[in-house]
């Protein structure tokens, strides 16, 4: 018969063990397997046991609830064997606490009375709180010995996973189990972007372009292509002169060249490669002046549709190394362009040419004011208004001020949206070019709705309704 110090030992070693399969579940599955990746890459051995455990998810959990219930099933059977032993040993006890005419427990539910809280606060809720906060610490440290538990034991997990499998195949035939995919999906990688820039992991500005980057196969090309109203662009017949001085009006490097209809685009020009092209001819000024393009013209455009993802334009255009994209919509009618700096722009912000003095898509006058461009995207004039906009078939700051117009409006007058007044400063043809918002003192953050329809009078109503004009 074992001592009573050594049957108290025994069963606080199966204590310890039911603990360890308890934590090392924990630790294993909230650790961060990205961390850890890592660290298995730059040669750490725990870290590397860790990663095979999560290729191989069956051999652990079978190793984890085989090993958890043996624990189990050993501590009972022990601490049963030991207070039957402690009782007997002690007749006046043992009749009082076992007998019919005592209080008739049994060693059964005197064990389990006895066991259960200990192993409930013990055994799982104190070492899963622990290592929960902690996870990747602990993991580190229990890779070795569960690698020999998972050794141990793998003859019988191996058996017991071999016939789970079969009884899957069983009651499950016919029928295809659908597993995830990828167990970070694209939304999670905006939560953990967006948490690391408000904790301070990464700069303000590199969350943000985290952020855009992970934007871009939802958005479209035809938010951010340049449409064709405002497109500077030559005749196939034009001269060098003219396009020397469109080059120099603009400031683009290159410019569309169209046959006949500005909606007809053919290619490109460069003044820059025109030039060297010409270098060689010997020609005096005038020549140079009344010089055809046409011969200059590059004819490799790539045309998309205006429904294709950001992203994907990216890589067509990384694979075909064309500067410009020719936008076309479902009849095949140009409608737009794009270059790869204006895809460039949807990951690190506005791009400001060196030839440009200031920023003219927006431009603060005070605290409570601000200037913009009509073409200024609707995601930033919404950091700068503090609000959400509802959006519907618009992307821009003119495209919203159409909608509450419901028509296009005049420079001069003023519109009421959300706590602003929005007034119209330019219009150049049908576009609102120009926009000033004004601020009323008090500020309610949150969304902003659009004017609905109505039906009697087939007009837009405005929340507050004050156009003045």
């Amino acid at each position: 018969m074992l001592g009573p110090l050594l049957q108290i030992l025994l069963v606080l070693l199966g204590m310890a063990l039911v603990a360890f399969f308890s934590a090392s579940e924990m630790a294993f599955t909230s650790a961060s397997r990205i961390y850890l990746r890592g660290l298995a890459e730059k040669g750490n051995a725990a870290a590397g046991r860790i990663c095979r455990f999560f290729e191989q998810s069956e051999r652990f959990l079978g190793t984890v609830l085989v090993g958890s219930n043996l624990a189990n099933v050993s501590l009972v059977t022990l601490a049963q064997v030991f207070l039957l032993q402690f009782l007997l040993s002690r007749p006046a006890l043992a009749r009082l606490i076992l007998a019919p005419e005592g209080l008739g427990l049994g060693i059964e539910l005197l064990t389990t009375l006895l066991l259960t809280p200990l192993l409930l606060l013990f055994c799982e809720i104190l070492p899963k709180a622990i290592v929960r906060n902690h996870a990747d610490f602990f993991a580190l440290r229990m890779a070795a010995p569960m690698q020999f538990i998972s050794k141990v034991l793998q003859p019988l997990t191996g058996s017991l996973s071999a016939l789970a499998i079969r009884l899957t195949a069983f009651f499950f035939r016919g029928r295809q189990l659908s597993r995830p995919e990828s167990l970070i999906t694209r939304e999670d990688l905006k939560t953990i972007t967006a948490l690391a820039a408000e904790q301070g992991l990464v700069a303000g500005e590199v969350g943000e372009m985290l952020q855009m980057t992970l934007e871009m196969h939802e958005r479209s090309i035809d938010s951010i292509m340049v449409p064709l109203v405002e497109i500077r662009s030559l005749p196939y017949n034009a001269s060098f002169a003219e396009l020397e001085r469109l080059t120099a009006e603009s400031g683009f490097t290159r410019l569309p060249v169209y046959d006949k209809r500005i909606d007809n685009i053919i290619g490109l020009v460069s003044l820059r490669r025109v030039l060297a092209a010409v270098e060689k001819l010997g020609l005096s000024e005038p020549q140079l002046q009344q010089l055809p393009i046409a011969a200059y013209i590059e004819r490799n455009l790539l045309c998309v549709p205006e429904t294709m993802a950001v992203s994907e334009l990216l890589f067509a255009l990384r694979e075909q190394e064309n500067p410009m994209t020719i936008v076309v919509d479902e009849y095949g009618g140009v409608i737009g362009l794009l270059t790869i700096g204006d895809l460039a722009e949807q990951v690190v912000g506005s791009i400001r040419d060196e030839r440009e003095e200031e920023d003219k898509q927006f431009r603060r006058i005070d605290p409570n004011c601000f200037e913009c461009d009509g073409r200024l995207e609707l995601r930033e004039l919404e950091k700068h208004l503090g609000l959400r906009i509802e959006k519907e078939g618009f992307e821009t700051a003119a495209g919203l001020l159409l909608k509450l117009a419901g028509r296009i409006p005049k420079e001069g007058e003023h519109f009421s949206f959300a706590n602003f007044m929005v007034t119209v400063l330019q219009v150049k043809g049908r576009r609102v070019s120009r926009l000033r918002f004004q601020s009323h003192r008090h500020k309610d953050r949150g969304t902003a709705m659009l004017p609905r329809k109505n039906k009697n009078k087939d007009k837009a109503v405005l929340d507050a309704q004050d156009r003045t004009i």
